[in-house]
């Protein structure tokens, strides 16, 4: 064993180019392999790190029209409260409304992630506490008791890691809260609403954000308010669906009897493992990349075979001596196994350290797009893929270059003295690993050149948004002043007067930005027809179109006198035009939301806007707009790349009143950016994989093409000799390996033909004859590749004497 050992070590230092090319590429190709199976583990595989997590549920309050379709998924608060107090099903039950508010009493103001829960929050993601305690029965529903747990971070980031903490107050929203707890540095929220969210401060449900107008309507949804619950064991999802739907419908139905628009409308409970609502569409995204890293693997071991293959056939006179002293097959595979067990080790701890880089840089960067990002890191999992990559991949390429070897050939070659004579690959292996590599590479560039493109093309359209000079902001309004609605919206009136007053702002829209908008569904009805119609709504003033210089089309615009006195009249979009008129022209049509409160409060079409494309939007939505006031949102636009810093704006704002600080201040330029950062990513990963994959695929045909012409040598010498020109030399290697090339890409249309369903929900909107036009040249960009990979090792034979070839000399 010492001596084998010694001998594969001497093997390796000996041949360093030989050895080098097999680690490089492996050891990329395993880090890829030990990053996306160590992801996919952690997303797909590893339990959430809540107790008992597979019995969590989430439950969705599922409006169902009279048409049987989807109207939305939102509870409205009544329906929240009385599910809550009355599901007699679950074994805990528990209610969070998400927030984020100001902290009124720490320098600077900052805005901080708040969720309002009920006391089994705790108890059901077992909330581990660095100090104090966390919710019990005194803060219970109804009990008002003013606390308050706050996270880690925010016990070292805003109160300096006070020791002292507990017992001190804690001013949000100007409401005052004693401090009974720190939660664990290692607790992990769960991310219920978005991917990465996370909590700085747990309050009492009893002081939710929801109005006191608002908390009576059962005909009202608020995406905010949301019910997690933990199924008996007993119970599938299914079952306690079916029970609680027939439930929660029949008490729905009690309450909007008097509501003509909900006539034949029905709720259904929807429940989702907690799992799935975590993760969302990621599995979709994991199985992708477990796809395209299986096809560089396999390119990659197609090229190594390559590279092994050359190596056996170099050290025939060893073999040969190994043979004829008494070797076995099964002796020949040890010695290869060893040899190849060193380099693939070496490539393995390479590949190790790699992905250790890549999952830390992904736990940082990619925390907005990949749930639970934070725990991406090598794990226990990671070794063990890494060793069992290791020895399949030892034992396959052992196994190949044994099988490779004509065992009596060998011993034949040794009586020969070795002339005439070499270790040659079967024709079948080499034309199976042509085509097996051709079928690979067309399937994995065509999947990512159709990625790439559907991506492209929703960033370049973004990128036809104006929002050059504007920014967005949003002001925290405290709860004190908020409490007196007309005098908030006189405030609010006076911010928006004096922002445009600065010399560094040219105009200010009082409303929101149009690429963070959260809209919910408006249910309005045509009068006219009685049609019901769901558009996405939205509240805007009279500079809003001007200023995002979005065209109206038809009619007119908003104007002051309409904002000020809150006039019924609506714009909407051209897509909602089109579905209320066949002809585009719905101006002077009738909306209401209820039909039976009189035409006196009917909303008058006025205007048709062209639909503005929203970046991650993949496809236009109806909108409908009404100019109202009293909203907190602003959108300012400078003059001549002018800014103005956050700390300038909350004196401006505390200078008003001491009840308003910015919330949020961003550039609409950055807003952008932010949501198309999944677009970006996906785009620089098929950028990545189709750059791998066209160099592995190159360096491996032309690996393979040149063993091809090396064996047929003596054959080219001879046409050589009798005057055979240079094209008509590479039309005869090409006619060779062209079928089998043609074979490789067969294989790929059927295996095509065979995802076609999945790559067509991946390339939603784009045109068959786009789709065919990208396979064509996918398909023609292989032949090409496939065709110098030919010529290159060929032009190396014609430039060598032809006597050269004839003697069967090696190059």
């Amino acid at each position: 064993m010492t001596y084998n050992l010694k001998n594969a070590l001497l093997n390796i230092t000996n041949h360093k180019v030989y050895s080098l090319s097999v680690v490089a590429t492996l050891s990329i190709v395993l880090a890829a392999l030990i990053t996306v199976l160590t992801l996919a583990y952690i997303m797909l595989l590893k339990p959430l790190p809540y107790p008992e997590q597979m019995r969590l549920v989430k439950a969705e309050y599922a409006q169902i029209d009279q048409t049987g379709a989807l109207n939305t998924r939102a509870f409205n608060y009544p329906a929240l409260i009385d599910l809550y107090k009355n599901h007699r099903l679950f074994e805990q039950a528990a209610l969070v409304y998400y927030g984020e508010q100001r902290l009124d009493d720490v320098a600077g103001l900052p805005i901080v992630n708040t969720s309002f829960v009920t006391p089994q929050w705790f108890e059901m993601f077992a909330i581990k506490l660095h100090l104090g305690r966390g919710f019990t029965q005194t803060e219970a529903l109804d009990s008002f008791n003013p606390v308050a747990v706050i996270s880690y971070r925010t016990w070292q980031n805003d109160f300096a890691s006070k020791e002292n903490i507990i017992g001190q107050t804690l001013s949000v929203g100007a409401q005052q809260f004693k401090i009974i707890g720190v939660a664990a540095a290692n607790f992990k929220s769960p991310a219920l609403i978005k991917t990465g969210q996370v909590t700085d401060v747990w309050l009492p449900w009893d002081y939710n954000l929801t109005s006191a107008e608002a908390k009576p309507f059962w005909w009202n949804r608020y995406s905010r308010s949301h019910f997690v619950a933990k199924l008996p064991s007993d119970v599938s999802i299914e079952q306690a669906s079916k029970r609680l739907s027939q439930y929660v419908d029949d008490v729905w139905q009690q309450h909007i009897t008097t509501e003509a628009f909900f006539a034949g409308w029905h709720i259904e409970l929807e429940l989702n493992t907690l799992q799935t609502v975590i993760l969302k569409e990621t599995p979709q995204n994991i199985y992708w990349l477990i796809l395209a890293v299986t096809g560089l693997v396999i390119i990659a071991c197609v090229n190594i075979s390559n590279v092994f293959i050359v190596r056996t056939a170099a050290r025939k006179h060893t073999l040969a001596l190994s043979a004829a002293l008494g070797a076995t097959r099964f002796t020949l595979f040890k010695q290869f196994w060893l040899e190849i067990a060193l380099l693939i080790g070496l490539a393995s701890i390479i590949g190790l350290a790699l992905a250790a880089i890549f999952l830390a840089t992904l736990s940082d960067f990619a925390m907005a797009i990949l749930p639970r990002a934070n725990e991406l890191s090598i794990k226990a999992v990671s070794f063990l893929i890494t060793l069992v990559s290791g020895l399949i991949l030892t034992t396959l390429f052992a196994f190949l270059c044994t099988r490779i070897v004509n065992y009596q050939q060998l011993i034949s070659s040794l009586k020969s003295a070795g002339k005439g004579t070499t270790v040659q690959v079967g024709k079948r292996v080499w034309q199976g690993l042509v085509a097996f590599q051709v079928a690979v590479a067309c399937t994995l560039l065509f999947i990512n050149f159709l990625v790439f493109s559907v991506n492209k093309s929703n960033i370049d359209e973004a990128f036809t948004l104006p929002l050059e000079q504007l920014t967005s902001l949003k002001v925290n309004v405290a709860s004190h002043v908020a409490a007196d609605r007309d005098k908030a919206n006189q405030l609010l009136e006076q911010v928006a007067n004096e922002l445009a007053l600065l010399p560094e702002v040219r105009q200010v829209s009082r409303s929101s930005s149009p690429i963070n908008d959260n809209l919910i569904t408006w249910s309005l009805v045509e009068v006219a027809s009685n049609q019901n119609v769901l558009p996405y709504g939205k509240s805007v003033d009279e500079q809003y179109f001007s200023l995002l210089k979005q065209p109206v089309l038809q009619g007119r615009g908003f104007t002051n006198e309409d904002t000020k006195s809150n006039a019924n009249v609506i714009i909407i979009n051209d897509v909602l035009a089109e579905k209320l008129s066949n002809d585009g022209n719905a101006l002077g049509m009738h909306l209401s939301f209820d039909i039976t409160s009189g035409r006196e409060n009917d909303l008058v079409i006025i205007g048709i806007v062209k639909t503005m494309l929203i970046p991650w939007k993949t496809s236009l939505e109806p909108k409908a707009y009404l100019t109202r006031a009293g909203y907190n949102s602003f959108i300012i636009e400078f003059k001549n790349a002018q800014h103005l810093t956050k700390n300038t704006l909350n004196t401006l704002l505390q200078s008003i009143d001491s009840g308003l600080s910015v919330h949020q201040l961003a550039p609409l330029n950055a807003q952008r950016d932010t949501a198309l950062f999944r677009q970006y990513v996906v785009s620089a990963t098929t950028l990545m994989i189709i750059a791998a994959t066209i160099a592995l695929t190159s360096i491996g045909l032309i690996g393979i093409m040149r063993y091809s012409v090396l064996l047929r040598r003596a054959e080219i010498g001879i046409h050589l000799c009798v005057g055979a020109k240079p094209l008509a030399l590479f039309l005869l290697v090409f006619k060779q390996n062209g079928s089998v090339i043609v074979t490789g890409i067969i294989l790929s249309i059927a295996l095509l033909l065979a995802l076609q369903q999945p790559l067509q929900l991946i390339a939603d909107g784009v045109p068959q004859i786009m789709q065919l036009g990208m396979l064509f040249m996918t398909l023609l960009f292989v032949i090409s590749l496939g065709a110098l990979a030919c010529y290159l090792p060929l032009s190396a034979q014609l430039k060598r004497p032809a006597i050269y070839g004839v003697q069967g000399l090696q190059q």
